[in-house]
């Protein structure tokens, strides 16, 4: 198996939970749920850079995420782009997202304006560390939901993304596994007090 193809195998994992976060600051709380879909591993995984190889660019994004696990597209095929080393940093960290998601790290609000060299848009910033450097995680609205889709996700290389971010903490924190039903906690903050 090669590195993309784990990268959507990791994601497929993640396609039956969706996760409930609780956040404040200043006394104020903002509630938002989390979901996944298999048309955002399209863009977790940098296929959106390799712009000179036609079929990660065309097509539906499920359809070319259910292409990598089945090993139809391969991560020698995203090699041989000329675009290749912009996506490779995404790579490693994606395989753990899972990981990233259950740990109870930094969360900010998203401000694009304090961020003015970026095109990102987002309604949150999650940041992490992978391997002793901080990955940032960005979260935006379903264009038709009312949930959070993971919009991009990539380690820190030069641009501190969390500079100027206001900062919430973590309040409660619960994966739920929409096929079964069965809700874990993973943080409750309030449960403490």
């Amino acid at each position: 198996m090669d590195l993309l193809q784990q990268c959507a195998q990791e994601f497929e994992r993640l396609i039956p939970y969706q996760y409930h976060i609780i956040i404040g600051r200043k006394g104020k709380t903002l509630e938002f749920s989390l979901s996944f879909d298999r048309a955002d591993f399209h863009h977790l995984a940098g296929l959106h850079k390799l712009r000179d190889n036609v079929r990660f660019q065309t097509g539906k994004r499920a359809e070319i995420m259910k292409e990598i696990l089945n090993g139809k597209l391969t991560l020698l095929q995203a090699e041989k782009s000329a675009f290749f080393d912009e996506m490779k940093p995404r790579l490693l960290p994606l395989t753990q997202l899972e990981h990233f998601l259950d740990s109870n790290e930094i969360i900010f609000r998203y401000n694009a304006r304090a961020n003015t060299f970026s095109a990102i848009q987002a309604d949150y910033l999650l940041q992490n560390d992978f391997e002793d450097t901080p990955a940032y995680l960005f979260l935006a609205q379903r264009s038709d939901g009312d949930t959070q889709v993971c919009r991009t996700f990539f380690p820190k290389s030069g641009r501190d993304y969390a500079k100027g971010q206001p900062q919430y903490t973590l309040l409660k924190k619960e994966k739920k596994n929409m096929i079964t039903s069965e809700t874990i906690v993973q943080y409750d903050r309030f449960a403490l007090n």
